[in-house]
């Protein structure tokens, strides 16, 4: 991987650039393009004049005050000619060039050749000011036309233009200077942007290496400004959490491997004494090692299902079905725990409902649901099954009467590596990651879940899933 800029470097460049970028826009504007810009916009004065005046002979409003008044405020010189014996009007011209008769009829025969009867022309002159440089004169020629299309007035409008080289000479002198002031503003502003950003981004990536240890200490030297202060509590964060998932990961592997070692013992104890002593090997034995080979499947399965839903791996096979009859039927495999442990399970199913999703899935949510109240139901072992029609859709819920949930555990009990009790307790049947499977597959189903409970008092368990509409 090729080395990449420090940021300290990569300010220090940009800044530069940017200090060359400025250099060079004035150049262009003060040298190149001011005497361009100067002489454009004496033009565009010269022409707006030429309008003005063009208005006012056009509604006979035209007076010398007038003309005296525009020739002080422009800076030009104007002169008029009326049409019926091209008479200078009134008006102050000392100062003004003066015209020849020949270049007086040149500009008003290109002036009466052009469509729009106008036309611009530019001159230099013999006057030398101090420093050596000529001047230059534009005149403007407009043809002021009657309703007949015939001559009206001539309105002549002169600005005179002064050369700039003196001027751009003393700026080119001036750019020097400022071009070495931004450079040394440049390494100021540099150093001072390292120093107040990528210094303490230096130390916050420096304590971040020690993230995958799961600490990570706060240099007060960092919290100069809020983004830096910001990534230092979400750094931290970060370091508390890879501790949680670390310690969670371990009771993770205790619990498995002790789930696993139990039917493992079981299978391989009844083996050997069935080996051992022939009249042992009776039906019963044989349907203990069946069931407690079950009960591993069963706990390869669930981890392998959580390992390919956590890398997005599963697709839902959806249909519709009656979620109804599907949870009624479902309840029959727990008439066991009525009979045998004394369990009260009451059901509370509204008929013909029906929704749209993979039910194979669903069950194993309901499935999940069912082994965690039977396993914290408590002494009373009374669980509601309840499934009801909401106006948002299908509510499924299962409530226990047990020890309940802390409040600052519900927010943990659907994560993957999460237990609430500290003692792993082996549950009577399942793997004790349902709650994460059946997390996982209600997400899948982009149906609402969660869990209300109080402490001592049991939970409630529930999911809802969009109504299906024949």
């Amino acid at each position: 991987m090729k080395n990449r800029v420090s940021l300290k470097w990569k300010i220090g460049r940009t800044l530069l650039l940017f200090g060359v970028l400025v250099i060079a826009l004035l150049f262009l504007f003060q040298l190149i393009l001011l005497e361009p810009m100067y002489e454009n916009s004496k033009i565009k004065a010269v022409k707006e004049i030429s309008e003005s005046i063009a208005d006012k002979i056009e509604d006979d409003e035209l007076t010398s005050e007038y003309l005296s008044q525009a020739q002080m405020q422009s800076d030009t010189c104007i002169r008029v000619f009326q049409s019926d014996s091209y008479v200078m009007s009134e008006g102050d011209f000392r100062g003004c060039p003066m015209l020849k008769p020949d270049e007086l009829n040149e500009m008003i025969a290109n002036a009466a050749a052009d469509e729009d009867g106008e036309y611009l022309s530019k001159t230099n002159t013999d006057l030398m000011p101090a420093g050596g440089e000529g001047f230059r004169n534009i005149f403007f020629t407009k043809l002021v036309e009657d309703d007949d299309d015939a001559v009206k007035a001539i309105v002549i409008v002169s600005a005179g233009i002064a050369a700039v080289n003196a001027a751009t000479n003393a700026l080119s002198n001036q750019l020097l200077y400022i071009g070495a002031i931004m450079v040394v503003l440049t390494l100021l502003l540099t150093l001072m942007l390292n120093r107040q950003i990528a210094v303490p981004l230096a130390r916050i990536n420096e304590s971040a290496k020690h993230l995958p240890e799961g600490s990570y200490e706060i240099d007060p030297k960092t919290n100069g400004y809020r983004e830096a202060q910001e990534l230092n509590e979400t750094l931290q964060q970060a370091a508390a959490d890879i501790q949680k998932a670390d310690k969670a990961k371990r009771d993770l592997i205790a619990n498995v491997s002790h789930d696993l070692r139990t039917p493992l013992t079981m299978i391989s104890g009844y083996g050997e004494m069935m080996i051992d002593l022939p009249e042992e090997k009776t039906d019963e034995n044989i349907q203990v090692i069946i069931d407690e080979s079950k009960r591993l499947n069963a706990l390869v399965n669930d981890l392998l299902d959580l390992s390919r839903m956590q890398e997005k791996k599963i697709t839902l096979q959806k249909e519709v079905f009656s979620l109804s009859d599907m949870i009624s039927s479902e309840m029959r495999k727990y008439d066991v725990y009525r009979m045998q442990d004394g369990f009260t399970i009451e059901e509370e199913i509204e008929p013909g409902l029906t929704a749209e999703g993979d039910s194979s899935r669903l069950k194993q949510v309901f499935n999940n649901f069912m082994t965690n109240a039977i396993h914290y139901s408590g002494e009373r072992k009374h669980i509601i099954v309840r499934v009801r029609k909401e106006q948002d859709g299908i509510r499924t819920e299962v409530q226990d009467f047990g020890e309940g949930i802390d409040e600052k555990d519900i927010a943990n009990i659907w994560d993957r590596y999460y237990k609430v009790d500290k003692e792993h307790v082996r549950v009577s049947s399942g793997s004790g990651i349902g709650l994460s499977i059946a997390r996982e597959i209600l997400e899948l189903h982009r149906a609402r879940y969660g869990v209300n409970s109080v402490k001592g008092q049991g939970s409630t368990f529930w999911f809802i899933l969009p109504l299906h509409k024949a």
